[in-house]
């Protein structure tokens, strides 16, 4: 295993986030997706951001606004992939919202830390 320095940690973690989102979002706007899978790779989804955000706050010397934003913006996509799955919301176009916000917001975090 490389050692990476923990600002290379949190943008490969944030990475890592950010992509598990995607195929999330493309199985719950699927027309006729299994609740079964779309359910684990939520709970995965969510273990990831729990481990990202406590390695985050763990370090305080790689904290910065921008990670802030993601983190947030994190939030308000899992929040709206909550209320499509769990209450059947087909509000898809509001979760592709924020699947862009955490897009345009991942590309600042990699220029705010210097990480490519």
């Amino acid at each position: 295993m490389l050692n990476k320095e923990p600002a290379q940690q949190l943008i490969s973690e944030l990475s890592d986030l950010y992509n598990k989102c995607l195929p999330i979002y493309e199985l719950v706007t699927s027309r006729h997706y299994d609740e079964t899978r779309v359910l684990l790779n939520t709970s995965e989804l969510f273990t990831m951001y729990r481990l990202s955000n406590q390695f985050y706050n763990f370090h305080p010397e790689i904290q910065k606004p921008e990670a802030e934003k993601f983190y947030e913006a994190f939030d308000e996509f899992y929040s709206e992939l909550k209320q499509l799955i769990f209450h059947e919301d087909d509000a898809t176009g509001k979760l592709y919202n924020k699947l862009s916000i955490m897009k345009d917001l991942f590309e600042e975090l990699t220029t705010a830390y210097n990480v490519l």
